[in-house]
């Protein structure tokens, strides 16, 4: 027996609850994209200031092993002292020009400063010899002396220091930090 009142369902509910139910998948499924794609700045960001610290130890540790040297130690490092002829691509200005991570070019591996191995990998520095040279000069420090003094020029010893906070070849999706310093001996 069927009611006198009873109409045939149309099944509006069910298809009403199944686009509410694709709306909700789909605020779903945006909201993970936003906060995997805000995971990876932050990775990112984390990565580069754990590269830079590293990248800083490794420049103050050069810095360091230069100051101890004494003045009879000779020259430290890769000889870019040569003035003529065609100059080695790895004492170019610039650090990539000649592949950051060259071996020709002496890096020295420091200690990470990363624990547990969240760091991008060991920092490292690379020194190069610039040559003896006018300090004066060199520096852009000409000044005259006052009455009586002598002439503020001395001759010193130019180191150029490389620091980079991790290499690259043994963690190329990470942060990579360059630092370059002038170290000037007298």
């Amino acid at each position: 027996m069927t009611p006198a009142f009873s109409r045939p369902e149309r099944g509006v509910v069910l298809f009403a609850v199944l686009i509410m139910l694709l709306l909700v998948s789909l605020l779903v499924v945006v909201s993970l994209r936003t906060s995997l794609l805000q995971e990876r700045m932050t990775s990112g960001t984390r990565d580069r200031a754990m590269a830079l610290q590293n990248a800083e130890s490794a420049l103050v540790q050069a810095e360091q092993l230069l100051a101890g040297i004494g003045p009879d130690g000779g020259p430290v490092g890769l000889d870019c002292s040569q003035r003529e002829g065609t100059p080695d691509v790895l004492c170019m200005p610039h650090p990539s020009l000649g592949g950051v991570s060259a071996p020709g070019r002496g890096w020295t591996a420091t200690a990470d400063l990363q624990p547990d191995g969240l760091g991008a990998g060991a920092p490292a520095f690379a020194v190069q010899y610039l040559g003896r040279r006018d300090a004066g000069n060199a520096l852009g420090l000409e000044d005259e002396p006052n009455y009586g003094e002598a002439s503020g020029r001395v001759e010193a010893e130019f180191y150029r220091v490389i620091a980079r906070g991790a290499d690259p070849q043994a963690t190329p999706d990470r942060a990579q930090v360059l630092l370059q310093s002038t170290v000037v001996r007298e």
